[in-house]
């Protein structure tokens, strides 16, 4: 085979031919390639970062997916607890629901005394002295409805004696005791 004889001016076109595509691929891949594929390393990273978080995130809400309903029947359970137990004395309140009884099971409610406090640790005891004249089991049903009262109500020191004139009235003085919350 024979060789093939270039000329001066044809090996300097190649060598321009080569220099040019060189730095034609250096300025394409410095300018062009290199920084888009960093962006896109870069938000390929961010994504699989989100999806990370995501799925996390659907961990937790499948873990806690009644999260919701727990707070809203704590909060119920919360109310139920405050009317048992307020924090206030809410005397009016009290009065209103002595008396309603009262009249309910045909109790006289003749005095109630002064209240008198006494703190414990979570909770006030407070302490009202109750005299009433009704006949026995009058006495029975309105003491028993006191406690199945919402608020916490307890009755101490009962005392039971005949009623002057009546032959089947009792008179009645007692500690009608309600607990108020400390906190």
């Amino acid at each position: 085979m024979d060789k093939i004889k270039l000329t001066k001016e044809q090996i300097t076109q190649i060598a321009a031919g080569v220099f040019f595509g060189g730095l034609f691929i250096f300025v394409y891949l410095n300018y062009f390639w290199l920084p888009i594929s960093k962006t896109i390393a870069a938000n390929t990273a961010k994504v699989a970062s989100m999806e990370g978080e995501i799925n996390n995130a659907k961990m937790q809400k499948a873990k806690y997916k009644d999260l919701e309903s727990k707070l809203e029947s704590l909060k119920s359970q919360k109310e139920a607890a405050q009317k048992k137990l307020p924090k206030d004395r809410k005397v009016p309140d009290l009065l209103r629901t002595i008396t309603d009884l009262g009249r309910k099971y045909k109790v006289d409610i003749q005095s109630i005394g002064s209240p008198v406090s006494g703190r414990e640790a979570y909770f006030i005891k407070v302490s009202y002295q109750l005299s009433v004249t009704c006949d026995y089991h009058a006495l029975g049903r309105f003491i028993t409805a006191l406690g199945l009262e919402e608020r916490i109500m307890a009755i101490e020191n009962l005392s039971i004696s005949a009623a002057a004139g009546v032959s089947s009235s009792i008179s009645a003085t007692f500690m009608l005791v309600v607990y108020q919350y400390n906190g």
